[in-house]
């Protein structure tokens, strides 16, 4: 009925939860990069397959790992969410609908350091999450889900860990397509990220909680590009 499609780009901290928050789907198909030996302690009622791929855009995984889902209702998420049981109930009544048709987008709703993030960029946040496999690439006309999507916060220390990890993947893939990083990469982009997540998203209303949000991300596009520098230098 359902088939869910978990994007993860070693994200083994948080495969266990996101895993466990979908127990009401009937196959599991993880698609992008992670340690194989981490599958074996997946625990899963039905089938978990692995997909390895190198990008981590989410278009471009949603395509390759929904050719192989098994279900016509396909929901996809990053490894760093899980599901709530309103959701996935409410997941589970559109799939048992026979009336039921194209896609479904959710809010993203992340606690972070004590605090909800009402605002960072999350207030207006939907994410496509539920597609019908026969309309999956028509996303303007996506409809809104009640319940959102929960992220996942281990721990201020894990998760700066699991940006750096995304800025070396981006890193990577720039590497591959031949960009190099230059003086804005390290000076305009970091200060555009925190502006715009801090201020025109309204960041700021969240405290002090919205300020480190923004700085984490800030510090990521540099950190991305000084991985970038670093590679064309063949330095570790």
């Amino acid at each position: 009925m359902i088939s869910a499609i978990v994007i993860s780009s070693y994200d083994h901290d948080y495969l266990k939860e996101c895993i466990a928050s979908l127990a009401f789907v009937d196959e599991i198909i993880i698609a992008g990069k992670m340690d194989p030996s981490v599958l074996s302690k997946i625990k899963h009622k039905k089938s978990v397959r692995f997909i390895e791929s190198e990008h981590h855009d989410f278009d471009v995984l949603l395509k390759k790992a929904s050719s192989k889902a098994s279900h016509k209702w396909i929901i996809c998420l990053e490894a760093n969410l899980y599901i709530s049981d309103l959701l996935a109930n409410e997941v589970t009544e559109i799939a048992t609908n026979a009336d039921s048709e194209g896609n479904y987008k959710a809010k993203t709703h992340f606690k972070f350091m004590g605090n909800v993030l009402k605002f960072s960029g999350y207030r207006n946040s939907y994410t496509s999450f539920l597609f019908h496999k026969n309309s999956i690439t028509n996303k303007k006309a996506a409809k809104k889900l009640k319940h959102p999507i929960e992220e996942l916060y281990l721990d201020f220390d894990r998760y700066n860990e699991r940006l750096t990890k995304k800025a070396k993947h981006r890193a990577r893939m720039l590497f591959i397509y031949k960009k190099r990083s230059n003086f804005l990469n390290f000076s305009w982009n970091p200060l555009w990220i925190l502006k715009k997540t801090f201020f025109i998203k309204l960041g700021f209303l969240d405290g002090k909680e919205g300020f480190v949000f923004a700085y984490l991300n800030a510090f990521k596009e540099f950190k991305t590009y000084m991985f970038l520098w670093l590679m064309y230098r063949n330095i570790e």
